[in-house]
């Protein structure tokens, strides 16, 4: 089997995303409208959870649990010469920061291009919540968005031909951890995969 699906990032199946309601602990359903760029993660998006269950509803990010960091790539703004600086990580950005040119000396004010991460638990990126559709291998957590997701690592694990020309730094299976890539993992991996789905499929 050939792998040569396009280069998705995973915030390509972000717009719907399965976790466990945090009132009721069944299935619920954050949807979010995505903006046109994306990549490494969306702003100016909006996101909705959901649980038809217990009718939970989450309107805002309050809840998230990761994490932004700023950086400043640019010419000073006196000699010319490149500024390269990065935050702290923090959880309230700021528009700009004092940065002294390591050239010239000058001080000035830059404003800061901030970038989102999640946290390296298997929760949503918008809200914080964990994932519905998660599994452990061999110690290690496997965690998907959707079945579109599971659907799309499925046929890469499955493959045994991967094309992997032309895949960007933010592409999901360039970012995936070595273990999924492994050969040696494939049969216990799509194992679970189908387990996670067919269960998925029962909720």
């Amino acid at each position: 089997m050939r792998f040569n699906k396009p280069a998705y990032p995973t915030v390509y199946f972000s717009e719907e995303i399965w976790i466990k309601c945090p009132k009721c602990s069944k299935p619920a359903l954050v949807k979010t409208e995505l903006p046109k760029y994306t990549i490494p993660f969306p702003r100016g998006h909006e996101s909705v959870c959901n649980c038809n269950h217990c009718g939970f509803q989450e309107t805002n990010e309050k809840n998230w649990s990761g994490y932004v960091q700023g950086f400043i790539n640019r010419a000073c703004g006196n000699c010319g010469s490149a500024i390269s600086h990065s935050t702290e990580p923090t959880k309230e950005p700021y528009d700009t920061s004092e940065i002294t040119c390591d050239i010239c000396k000058a001080t000035r004010e830059y404003k800061i291009q901030w970038y989102r991460y999640r946290n390296d638990k298997a929760t949503d990126p918008y809200f914080g919540f964990d994932l519905w559709l998660q599994t452990s291998i061999k110690d290690n957590v496997l965690w998907l968005y959707n079945v579109d997701h599971l659907d799309y690592l499925m046929e890469y694990v499955n493959a045994k031909l991967r094309e992997d020309d032309g895949r960007h730094k933010y592409s999901m299976i360039t970012n995936l951890p070595q273990w999924v890539k492994f050969s040696k993992n494939r049969d216990v991996i799509i194992k679970k995969l189908n387990t996670l789905k067919k269960d998925f499929e029962k909720k």
